[in-house]
């Protein structure tokens, strides 16, 4: 992939990745955390006839600077989304979002649906995510948690970077099926070794203000074709939650990817593209039809 540096705004860096030579622009909204990496399988099948464009949000990873970004919020993190696409391109992109990636490609496309052409939103609420979790009170205690776990960034990082290497970890991961049993401990491994390159406040303080993010309103507004996938087994975003968002959209599609936990691109891709592929290929369709005047 090519390797991008935008200055934002504010001055600070923002690392965007770059795959294929030619054809219409495909955004990889990524969820947060999310190296690059765990989205391989739809660069790797969209970079044949997509300019496929992810990036790391601000703070985190190849995006972090000498001093921490002043604003994570979503609008933030949407305007750096709008900042990357007019370097690349004048036309309107296709936005797939997973988990955080919705919430940020919903926000785009609410702030600037000229840039947008679809929507595909992968295992993620349009808002309050820990609202969404199985737990009593989550909505209301986890963002208080999270408030205070942010003076102990430092000895986080620390526990995280012994918990990544540990393979009875990752197998215990696999055993509890918090991911399907289809993704190896190697991978799950290979994975979380990336989390250690993640500036841990940075990280926290997103995650905050990702849980006050919220695009209701702005959802009956969207004109744009979309399809809401969810894992069948997703804990974070179930296929309930998918349904209430679909039905929300004028223009919606909905998939449940079998067996599907919240990372669902990373253990069927083989049904998650093809089920976008489809999804585009209608889309293009319905454009040539127009085109020829309903022929």
């Amino acid at each position: 992939m090519q390797r991008l540096t935008l200055t934002r705004r504010d001055g600070a860096p923002l690392a965007a990745y770059l795959s294929g030579s030619s054809g219409p622009v495909l955004v990889l909204a990524n969820g947060l955390g999310g190296p690059h990496a765990a989205l391989r399988h739809q660069i790797e099948h969209f970079e044949r006839r997509f300019r496929v464009l992810t990036w790391d949000y601000r703070g985190l990873y190849a995006s972090r600077g000498e001093t921490a970004p002043a604003r994570v919020d979503i609008p933030a993190q949407a305007e750096d989304l709008r900042d990357l696409l007019a370097t690349i391109t004048d036309e309107r992109a296709v936005v797939v979002g997973w988990s955080m990636g919705v919430q940020v490609a919903l926000e785009l496309a609410w702030r600037a649906p000229e840039r947008v052409s679809e929507l595909v939103l992968i295992s993620g609420a349009h808002g309050r995510p820990m609202a969404n979790l199985r737990v009593p009170l989550a909505g209301r205690l986890l963002p208080a948690l999270i408030e205070r776990m942010r003076p102990y960034h430092r000895f986080g990082t620390r526990v995280v970077a012994r918990t990544v290497k540990s393979r009875v970890v990752a197998e215990l991961v696999r055993r509890t099926h918090l991911v399907s049993p289809r993704l190896t401990a190697d991978e799950i491994l290979d994975l979380a070794r990336e989390f250690t390159a993640l500036d841990l406040d940075v990280y926290l303080r997103t995650l905050a203000a990702l849980e006050l993010h919220d695009a209701t309103p702005a959802l009956r507004g969207l004109r744009h074709r979309t399809l809401v996938m969810a894992g069948a087994r997703d804990p974070l975003f179930s296929p309930r939650l998918a349904r209430r968002l679909s039905n929300e959209l004028l223009d919606s599609e909905l998939y449940i990817v079998p067996g599907a936990t919240h990372y669902a691109p990373l253990e069927f891709p083989e049904l998650v593209n093809a089920r976008i592929e489809r999804f585009l290929a209608a889309s293009t369709r319905l454009e040539a039809a127009t085109a020829g005047g309903g022929a």
